[in-house]
């Protein structure tokens, strides 16, 4: 009986370590994405190593739009609703990679997601894609709740998602049984555990297009922290010409409205952290991280279509005398904060200083500092560089012709409201479209236009939407405004 037993255990055994390996062999096994040269393909959909935490299987994925369009935002038109670019020929959208884990490529968001923009310079021409810039269409809570939304449907079964998929794919048999008993199953579960991750979300003011709060959901999952109330409510940045911000001998450069980081991998690195890369993925995510890295320190935003050298009556020209006297103004009153050699430069301005709308700035809290710094101490993830300050970082204005609308929360919709008094600035006005809006700089926003139509409303009364501060060129006199305007649109 007792060698009964050890020949029974043994098998036992042996079945449990085969069916161990055979399930990371056909679900977790990680498979190198396609190499490429193109940086900006890296970019646009390199895998930062978050299939495991955060990719859906990639024909589920697919055919959730049409399962659930009553999930989606009004006017859906597929992935598109989410403001995100789909390119011709692209298997996903902008900011989504498709990698393989096991024999099942998964969908999972990676930087692009956010940082991606677009424009139009006529209403009735294709919107041109831009990358690494600030992701002013882009809706990530509608795509966060859309998620949600679907794991909490009683009607997301494996019949109907089965169904679905064959409607656009012949799945080989054994694919079919593991998507039907295995992957239907588990994706719905890590959806209602996404839901209740992000509950928090309920008690917020919407993010809205364009916008993200982008540390509160590290704070209270990576993080651990209890839920303290605060709102970070900003717009998603840019990501151009970070080579600028090489460290020198007397100042470190800072990084994320607030500076919150010195370091610009590390705040890679932790970007894809909270985003779902865990140390295990870190390892074969390395060298894709750094790669990203070189394309948003090369990568330059397009240059502006304002110019003096547009003929008379075109929409984008910009006089040349004006423009002149506009740079003088602008190099005696903006350059110490905006331009890279200015002693102001990407360093933090006091809130009480700058005057603009504090909760972005209340969000990241010195607990958080402290317990990123010492992030997963068993891992070598060697955080040095996290910091809380006391203010807003003065940005560059590369590309400002497409960065609107202004401030860090997006609170003024032109440049040229961000030259009036406060309380003359517009208080509501839409967030969404990107035709760009000639006369005024920024995009077209305001009520009885396309972008009422195609945008999202926006009331600066809300919490964490105010529109105060940076009162700076707002004491100018008319003509120079409208002179530093006409420098600031060729930025």
């Amino acid at each position: 009986m007792r060698r009964v037993f050890w020949k029974w255990l043994l098998a036992v055994l042996v079945l449990l370590v085969v069916g161990a390996f055979a399930l990371f062999f056909l679900l977790f096994r990680p498979v190198a994405q396609p190499k490429t040269n193109d940086l900006a393909e890296v970019f646009n959909h390199g895998s930062i190593g978050n299939e495991e935490a955060q990719g859906i299987p990639y024909w589920i994925w697919r055919v959730l739009p049409q399962l659930f369009p009553e999930h989606m935002p009004a006017n859906a038109d597929g992935y598109g609703a989410f403001g995100l670019y789909w390119r011709a020929g692209d298997e996903v959208p902008v900011g989504l990679s498709v990698k393989t884990l096991g024999v099942i490529g998964r969908v999972a968001p990676n930087c692009a997601f956010c940082h991606q923009g677009s424009y139009r310079l006529r209403a009735d021409e294709p919107a041109r894609l831009v990358e690494a810039g600030p992701g002013t269409r882009v809706n990530p809570q509608a795509y966060i709740r859309f998620l949600i939304d679907v794991g909490a449907d009683p009607r997301f079964t494996a019949d109907r998602v089965m169904t679905e998929i064959g409607r656009i794919y012949d799945m080989p048999v054994w694919e079919r049984a593991l998507y039907r008993f295995v992957l239907v199953p588990a994706t719905r579960a890590a959806l209602q555990e996404q839901g209740r991750q992000f509950a928090w979300m309920k008690d917020r003011p919407d993010w809205g297009p364009g916008r993200i709060d982008p540390f509160n959901p590290v704070k209270f999952q990576n993080l651990r922290l209890a839920d303290d109330h605060t709102i970070g409510n900003s717009d998603m940045m840019p990501l151009w010409s970070l080579a600028d911000l090489a460290t020198t001998n007397t100042r470190r450069f800072s990084l994320h409205w607030d500076g919150l980081q010195t370091d610009l991998y590390e705040t890679v690195v932790s970007g894809a952290i909270g985003d779902g890369m865990t140390y295990k993925s870190y390892g074969g995510s390395e060298e894709g991280l750094r790669r990203i890295m070189d394309f948003i320190r090369l990568q330059g935003p397009p240059p502006s279509p304002f110019s003096p050298l547009r003929p008379a009556g075109d929409p984008y020209h910009v006089d040349a005398a004006a423009v002149d006297a506009g740079r003088g103004i602008y190099l005696a009153q903006c350059a110490v904060c905006h331009d890279a050699d200015g002693p102001r430069y990407r360093t933090p301005i006091s809130i009480v200083e700058l005057g603009t709308d504090r909760h972005r700035l209340d969000m990241w809290t010195p607990a958080a500092r402290d317990r990123y710094a010492a992030y997963e101490p068993s891992y070598a993830w060697s955080f040095t560089n996290f910091q809380k300050t006391d203010g807003y970082v003065a940005t560059g204005l590369g590309g400002l012709w497409l960065r609107g609308p202004y401030l860090h929360n997006g609170s003024v919709p032109t440049l040229r409201a961000l030259l009036l008094p406060p309380a003359e600035r517009p208080g509501q006005f839409y967030r969404g479209y990107d035709l760009v809006d000639a006369e005024n700089g920024g995009f077209v926003s305001m009520p009885d236009t396309p972008g009422e139509r195609y945008g999202t409303l926006y009331h600066t009364s809300r919490p964490g939407n105010g529109n105060g501060g940076h009162l700076w060129g707002t004491d100018l006199p008319p003509e120079a405004k409208e002179q530093l305007l006409s420098y600031l649109k060729t930025l």
